[in-house]
């Protein structure tokens, strides 16, 4: 089995580099793509960055370049759900976009002849049932102000939390008809007093956490 990672920190990928097996390195359009053995696996990660147009861009090259069966996002998102605390760990079963809206007769949040929610494989979501499974909102901009989340919970009221990348990604693998799975770790509360400092705490053990929780995915598959 092939799998493409998509993650979001440089220094996750460091950790793949040094525990991926006989791994080789190639950049294109400048991402970097790592491919090598893990748990008898065969993984390519890749460093997506910010934003929905990154993150199409690499889930596109992973299918097309690298020909995965099935390609996992491990992201960061602001928590919007009171009873989410920083590193949780999300799984995206439902995912839509909160900043795209295309007139009558779609719905808020959906692109004209696509479906409104996308879905993280149900099966493999299924074997991760010690997380909260729920809905990602996903958008192209970083969620800081408390009155910033209030439009994004009118439209979305069961949404657990925001990011920008989930929904570019699930769309991709939607269009190419390739599993996907979303795990988010939640990295801050935004609206909350001392926003800025709580962002930067979580980053001590963020990519350590992440690539755990990777390893957690490879054992059910």
């Amino acid at each position: 089995m092939k799998i493409g990672v998509i993650i979001a920190m440089e220094k996750e990928l460091e950790l793949f580099a040094k525990n991926l097996h006989n791994f080789s390195k190639s950049v294109i359009a400048g991402k970097t793509f790592l491919q090598g053995q893990l748990n008898d696996k065969e993984i390519i990660a890749v460093v997506a960055g910010i934003g929905k147009t990154n993150a199409a861009i690499c889930a596109t090259y992973l299918i097309n370049n690298f020909n995965v069966d099935l390609i996992v996002n491990i992201g960061i998102s602001g928590g919007l759900a009171s009873s989410l605390q920083i590193g949780d760990f999300v799984v995206g079963t439902d995912i839509v976009y909160h900043d795209v809206f295309c007139g009558e007769p779609d719905q808020y949040g959906q692109i004209s002849n696509l479906p409104l929610y996308f879905h993280s494989d149900s099966e493999l979501a299924a074997k991760l049932s010690e997380y909260k499974h729920g809905l990602l909102c996903c958008g192209d901009k970083f969620i800081i102000k408390p009155e910033e989340t209030l439009p994004i919970k009118e439209n979305f009221p069961s949404a657990l939390a925001v990011d920008m990348e989930s929904a570019a990604i699930a769309q991709t693998c939607y269009l190419h008809n390739i599993p996907f799975l979303c795990v988010r770790q939640i990295s801050d509360t935004p609206g909350i007093k001392h926003h800025a400092e709580q962002y930067d705490e979580f980053w001590r053990n963020a990519p350590q956490n992440s690539f755990a929780i990777f390893q957690k995915i490879l054992s059910v598959l």
